[in-house]
Parts: C-alpha cells; sequence; structure tokens
C-alpha cells in the first residue's frame, strides 16, 4: 500500500512539474524580454510553441522579440500567425503594419468580391471558440423552443414554439457554419511568409528554371501546390512563379 502511494504521489508531482513546466518557460520568456536580452525571449517562446502550446499573445510577443533582434521574416511571420488566430485585435494590426513598412516588396493584396469581403469580415469578427459557443446556444435554444412546440396543447403556444424553434435553428446552421469556416482559417496553410533575404521566383519547379524575379525578407506568398522542394507562389495573376521551400516558413 504504502508503494502504491509513493508511485501516486510521484505521478502526480511529475505531472504538476510537467504542467507548470510551459508557464515557467513563459515567465522566463517575458522576463528575458523586460531585461531586453530579446535573443532569449525568442528561444523561449519557440520553445513553448514547440511544445504544442499556441496563442495570440504568444505569437504576437515572439514577433516582437523578432523585431527588436532586426529579423523581419520571422517578425512579419509571427505577427501573422498572431492575426490568424485573432484577426480583430488592434495591437497586432498595428505592429504587423509597422513591419511591413520596413520590406523591400509591397504587395498589394488581390481585391475580393464584396460578399467573399462580407463574408470573412464577419468570420474574423468573433474568434473560433466564441462562433462555436454561438453555435452551441442557438441548438439549445432550438431544442427548447421545439419542446414547446411539440408538448404544448395550446394554439398560441405552439406557434410560439414553432417560429422561435425556427429563428434559433437558422441561427444554429449560421453560426456553425461560420465557425466551421474560422476553423478552416486557422488550420488551412494557405499563405507563406519569404524569410531568406532574397528568393529568385522560377518559371519551373527546377534550379534551371528561368528567373521571373526576385521576392525579399518579409514578403507574404499565397500557394497552390508543392512540387518536390518547391512551392508555386502567387502575388496575382501575372506574377507567379516556383521558389524553394526553404526560403519560406507557412503561416
Amino acid at each position: 500500500m504504502k508503494y502504491f502511494l509513493k508511485i501516486l504521489f510521484l505521478f502526480f508531482f511529475a505531472a504538476k512539474m510537467f504542467a507548470s513546466e510551459p508557464k515557467i518557460i513563459l515567465d522566463s520568456a517575458g522576463m528575458a524580454y523586460s531585461k531586453g536580452n530579446f535573443q532569449k525571449a525568442a528561444e523561449q517562446y519557440e520553445k513553448i510553441i514547440s511544445m504544442g502550446y499556441e496563442s495570440p499573445e504568444i505569437y504576437f510577443n515572439l514577433g516582437n522579440a523578432y523585431y527588436k533582434l532586426d529579423n523581419l521574416g520571422k517578425s512579419i511571420l509571427n505577427y501573422e500567425k498572431a492575426k490568424k488566430l485573432s484577426p480583430q485585435d488592434e495591437d497586432i494590426a498595428f505592429n504587423l503594419k509597422l513591419a511591413n513598412q520596413r520590406t523591400v516588396d509591397k504587395i498589394e493584396p488581390a481585391p475580393k468580391l464584396f460578399l467573399d469581403d462580407w463574408w470573412d469580415s464577419l468570420k474574423s469578427s468573433h474568434s473560433e471558440k466564441s462562433w462555436s459557443m454561438r453555435s452551441i446556444g442557438c441548438f439549445v435554444l432550438f431544442l427548447f423552443f421545439l419542446g414547446i412546440f411539440i408538448i404544448s396543447g395550446k394554439s398560441i403556444n405552439k406557434q410560439f414554439g414553432f417560429w422561435l424553434s425556427l429563428t434559433f435553428f437558422v441561427l444554429f446552421v449560421l453560426t456553425f457554419t461560420i465557425a466551421r469556416g474560422r476553423h478552416h482559417d486557422i488550420v488551412m496553410h494557405d499563405s507563406a511568409v519569404i524569410l531568406s533575404s532574397s528568393a529568385e521566383i522560377k518559371n519551373a519547379p527546377a534550379e534551371s528554371g528561368t528567373k521571373l524575379f526576385i521576392l525579399h525578407e518579409g514578403a507574404k506568398v499565397s500557394f497552390s501546390e508543392t512540387n518536390g522542394d518547391w512551392i508555386r507562389v502567387e502575388l496575382s495573376s501575372d506574377k507567379v512563379g516556383w521558389v524553394k521551400k526553404s526560403q519560406l516558413e507557412f503561416i
């Protein structure tokens, strides 16, 4: 029995130590940043992310550390990752804009159709978790009013239950679709940031391909396909080409 209790104690002690490790690293990163040791801060934030922890705050702070280290590519990459998780955060948007002003390539995003722009704005207005909670809430209310419609013996209550259950069912479908869209935006890696000081974009996925143009550190690109060690990137309909995978990192 004593042996069992000892094992149990060690198990909980180890679990507690493991659970507190990310917080210790996070505190260490914050301390290093406040003391101006940006290299150590960046390493600590990278360590936390490699352990499977991520949040807008961690990516934002990592972007700040890289910005202080004059690593423009990685600072933009991490601001973009932070923005992906929290698109409405004004501090992230401001720092990303500040970093983008230092890039050599001034790439304007392709114009969107009105409905696409509206749909993206709607999805980005709240977090994935927030839309999911709204969706669950609407579904519960749909079931509640559907129950009133089925159980009630009074005509007015049946009408009340019918229309409100229908309303919340429509809202459930809408919020569920938006939550799924937000999740898709987060998990899909359809864009990347150039991390090397300059990258040649070629007309074919090979060293022997013809050079079309050059992109510089911090440039954000969309990609459509891969071929071995090469990525097909798109800036606009007339600016398409292949770049080595090692020269960029996906957002």
